[in-house]
């Protein structure tokens, strides 16, 4: 089977490429802006062209990436199946999270990532070949910009700052799980949008807990915090298609053997 990684390059990307290509499959991964994809069958294309942490100061790049580009590869390529990485980011403010909730958004800079990834998400929708996973908060080696990680770096260094409550919560998932997870998604018959998570939530306290199992470490709180709680990821549809057992984040952090990754 021959899988398109559009956005080989980044951290979801790169695994997923290396993953298809370990399991048999063709794999394409495309520089940037290469023109040849508009001149030969795709296959099943995974979209994993987007911006995390950085979208606060890159506005237009973050357009460019979550649908701008999109847009030319749904109108110019020839394509079996297009998988769009979304987030459950756009969950935030909502009052439960199933893919057919209701969603809250406001043009400001915050909510130009989930306006930019919802915009993305319809227009892969216009084609009956297309779907979308909306990917839960990523953990696991090499996520270096995810907010465990971020704990993780600081507890080495012997002291944690909070810029959020400790009773904040959100859904968390390891890398290895996801990317199974989505390399299913990328060539199955059913279409729409999948929360691609846990299914459960977990708070900051927990992980710090978790965390003083191995390390002695301090924290401070900002006085100027709020909670930070996001509503449960619905992951029965995921769990209709896999046999989805996702690994517990807490487990993992107590059985990290090197607390800087």
């Amino acid at each position: 089977m021959k899988f398109t990684v559009l956005g080989a390059g980044g951290f979801i990307g790169s695994r997923l490429q290396r993953y298809l290509y370990n399991q048999g499959h063709e794999v394409y991964a495309p520089k940037r802006g290469a023109d040849e994809i508009f001149r030969q069958n795709l296959g099943n294309v995974i979209y994993a062209i987007g911006l995390t942490a950085d979208f606060r100061e890159k506005p237009y790049e973050t357009a460019e990436a979550h649908v701008c580009y999109l847009n030319q590869v749904l109108q110019r390529t020839n394509f079996s199946s297009l998988l769009y990485l979304s987030s459950t980011r756009v969950y935030q403010g909502a009052a439960s999270g199933t893919e057919k909730s209701a969603l809250a958004v406001f043009p400001d800079t915050d909510g130009l990532y989930n306006l930019t990834k919802l915009t993305g998400e319809a227009l892969c929708l216009q084609t009956e070949r297309g779907r979308v996973a909306r990917l839960s908060n990523i953990v696991g080696e090499g996520a270096s910009e995810s907010f465990v990680s971020q704990l993780l770096s600081e507890a080495a260094t012997g002291k944690i700052h909070l810029r959020s409550a400790l009773t904040s919560s959100k859904d968390y998932l390891l890398i290895d799980d996801a990317i199974k997870a989505l390399a299913t998604l990328a060539s199955h018959n059913e279409t729409g949008i999948f929360n691609v998570g846990s299914g459960k939530n977990t708070t900051t306290k927990k992980i710090l807990d978790a965390m003083s199992s191995r390390l002695q470490f301090t924290v401070t709180v900002d006085e100027t915090c709020t909670d930070s709680t996001f509503p449960i990821i619905d992951t029965s549809r995921i769990r209709n298609i896999l046999h989805w057992q996702p690994q517990p984040i807490l487990s993992w952090i107590k059985n990290l053997n090197d607390f800087e990754r």
